[in-house]
């Protein structure tokens, strides 16, 4: 009875074990731990981790206004703080990206229109990904969702 026991054992050690991938496509590695990223950041990063801004052009040419789209990193990993400025309004929005599996990057993309940012992020193999819009429409500071993501799973027969 005593050998099932340390079998037992033996499988659910080797069963618990953290499985570890590598992409080399582009020279870095990725290490990605049981297909988890950690919920929480170890250290937040005060500065912007992505920034957009372009000049708001003014018929006196008095003021050096912007529009300027700044992406902050919070405590939690996948959850980011959006700070908006446009002309002297200052707006914030949160930002939160889907779990990949991978470490989030967020990427900010200018519009086709003028005074439009496209937030976004890139997926596992560096393609954008677009997510929210940030826009002035008729002097007036839009943010909207523009697409969703979620994870297909797909489960065994």
């Amino acid at each position: 009875m005593k050998k099932y026991y340390y079998l037992l054992a033996l499988v659910l050690l080797f069963s618990c074990n953290k499985k570890t991938e590598s992409d080399g496509k582009d020279g870095s590695s990725m290490t990605v731990l049981n297909d988890t990223i950690p919920t929480k950041r170890k250290v937040v990063t005060e500065v912007a981790v992505a920034s957009y801004s372009e000049k708001v052009k003014d018929k006196d040419n008095l003021n050096d206004w912007k529009f300027a789209v700044d992406v902050f990193e919070t405590e939690d990993t996948f959850k980011y703080l959006v700070k908006i400025k446009y002309k002297e309004l200052e707006a914030e929005d949160n930002l939160t990206l889907p779990n990949f599996g991978i470490q989030p990057t967020v990427k900010l993309e200018k519009g086709e229109e003028e005074l439009t940012c496209i937030i976004g992020f890139l997926d596992k193999e560096g393609a954008f990904k677009e997510f929210k819009r940030v826009e002035i429409v008729g002097d007036q500071l839009k943010i909207r969702q523009t697409k969703g993501y979620g994870r297909s799973v797909v489960k065994a027969k």
